[in-house]
């Protein structure tokens, strides 16, 4: 069997012959290791299979390179043999599990404003964009944007976000992880963060 990790929207197939992934992974629960995966395509959309795959959140944080081609070859893979697989194939990133939650970032560093320190934040039957908007305009928020010239901007036209409502109540959490359960809450699967030139960023989403 041979799966392709294209949004893994490719597909978890237990059976012995080769299916059409579309329409799959809507009726498959996610499994703790894939058959075999093949893949050569994008890092980001690579990263945003995983979700489906294997259950998990992910939290993405991109540098300022637009797009980056990896290549991937494996079988039997568990959760880290893929993301290992991925990471070593890219050579720009590192990851780490914590609970539910991946987390991808440079191997260069990771941008402060992420690590923010965030004392409470409350939302109620918000939208994924409001609760952003909320989360971004928190005094603490605003001030590491001014200390480190920060602006947000519009995300690249093939990211999106989630127009469901959720509703969350965080405590003493870093941004990164208001993020990671913002994304969780709302069923968003992978949330994106991407660093642009001249202190610019966004913040999206790739639904499954």
């Amino acid at each position: 069997m041979i799966i392709s990790l294209r949004l893994i929207a490719a597909a978890v197939v237990l059976g012995i012959c080769a299916v059409s992934m579309s329409g799959v992974m809507a009726q498959q629960a996610p499994v703790s290791s894939l058959r075999v995966i093949r893949y050569q395509g994008d890092f980001t959309m690579a990263l945003a299979g995983i979700p489906t795959a294997y259950g998990m959140t992910v939290g993405l944080e991109l540098d300022t390179q637009r797009y980056q081609t990896i290549s991937l070859s494996l079988d039997d893979a568990t959760l880290t043999d893929a993301m290992n697989a991925i990471v070593q194939s890219s050579k720009k990133y590192q990851w780490r599990q914590s609970g539910g939650f991946i987390d991808v970032w440079p191997l260069a560093g990771g941008n402060p404003l992420l690590e923010t320190r965030i004392n409470s934040f409350n939302v109620k039957d918000l939208s994924v964009s409001e609760a952003l908007d909320q989360l971004l305009n928190l005094p603490e928020v605003q001030q590491n944007m001014a200390d480190l010239h920060l602006k947000r901007r519009a995300p690249d036209a093939r990211e999106k976000l989630s127009s469901s409502k959720f509703s969350i109540n965080l405590e003493v959490v870093s941004l990164r992880e208001a993020l990671d359960k913002i994304a969780q809450e709302s069923h968003l699967a992978i949330w994106i963060f991407r660093n642009y030139p001249n202190g610019f960023f966004s913040i999206s989403s790739i639904e499954r």
